[in-house]
C-alpha cells in the first residue's frame, strides 16, 4: 500500500499524501529492525536516541529492510506518521537532507 493511499484512507486528507516529510533514516537495506520495550534495535543492538521525544509505545518487527529501501521514523515516535505505519521507503523517494533546526526555537 502506497504512502499516499494510507494518508488518504486513514487520515482523510488527500493533500498530505503529496507533502514532503522530514523523517530520520534509522535503517538501510539488509538491516534487521525491531522496536521492543520502547527501544529501537538495529541488527539486535539497542540504539541510543537522545533526539526522540519519548520511548515508542508500540512494537514493530522484527523485519529486514528490503533492497533499495530504508526505514524512516519520526523523532516524536508515538505521534509520527512514519515507517512504523506505512512500511519501508524506496531509496528513490528520498529527496534531500535536513540541515537546519528552526523549531522549537530553543534548539536552534
Amino acid at each position: 500500500q502506497a504512502f499516499r493511499d494510507i494518508v488518504e484512507n486513514q487520515y482523510g486528507d488527500k493533500s498530505k499524501g503529496k507533502e514532503a516529510l522530514i523523517k530520520r533514516i534509522v535503517a538501510v537495506e539488509g538491516d534487521k529492525v525491531e522496536i521492543k520495550n520502547g527501544k529501537l534495535l538495529i541488527n539486535d543492538i539497542e540504539q541510543e536516541e537522545a533526539y526522540t521525544a519519548e520511548d515508542a509505545q508500540y512494537a514493530f518487527g522484527p523485519v529486514r529492510v528490503p533492497p533499495e529501501n530504508v526505514l524512516v521514523l519520526g523523532d516524536n515516535r508515538n505521534h509520527s506518521l512514519d515507517g512504523h505505519i506505512w512500511g519501508f521507503l524506496p531509496t528513490k523517494n528520498v529527496i534531500g537532507r535536513a540541515v537546519f533546526v528552526y523549531w522549537p526555537p530553543w534548539r536552534v
